[in-house]
């Protein structure tokens, strides 16, 4: 289950999907305050991409730009990808395949205070995990600020009332 940041701080979740077979992927993000509230969501539609672990170190990189592009701070981020989870919070650099995207992501955590990644299971990421299926079925990227799209807004309700 989904639990909230500290007072004064946010969370923001991300997810990535993949259609395995295709080059094409998909990033959720949510972003909430201490009381679960919606503060910004978005859904982004990648092409070119080659694996479920290359799309969820993209959505780490999404989540961590959006945070920076709004201006957050004292922020909580959290991914169900225990594998890239792993790989942000390495000192050493990452010289796999995904190192380049990991290592971009590294540098921009030193930008926005907080504590980083975490990892979650599945079943506390429901937000980003629809959103990143959504994505899937457009043709770019969507953004939402303050009110949430209708077809998350069942699963930020049960977050915050289970």
């Amino acid at each position: 289950m989904w639990q909230p940041p500290h007072k004064n701080s946010l969370k923001i979740n991300v997810d990535g999907a993949w259609k395995p077979g295709t080059t094409e992927g998909g990033v959720g993000v949510v972003v909430r305050d201490s009381t679960g509230k919606f503060v910004a969501g978005c859904a982004t539609k990648l092409t070119n991409v080659f694996s479920a672990p290359q799309v969820e170190a993209l959505a780490a990189r999404t989540g961590k730009i959006l945070a920076m592009e709004r201006g957050y701070q004292n922020v909580v981020f959290e991914s169900d990808a225990l594998q890239i989870v792993t790989a942000l919070r390495n000192h050493s650099i990452d010289r796999s395949v995904l190192g380049p995207v990991v290592e971009d992501t590294k540098s921009l955590l030193t930008q926005i205070t907080g504590e980083g990644f975490t990892h979650i299971r599945r079943t506390a990421n429901g937000v980003a995990h629809r959103l990143a299926r959504f994505s899937l079925h457009i043709g770019g990227s969507l953004y939402w600020f303050e009110e949430p799209p209708d077809f998350i807004s069942d699963i930020l309700y049960e977050d915050c009332n289970s």
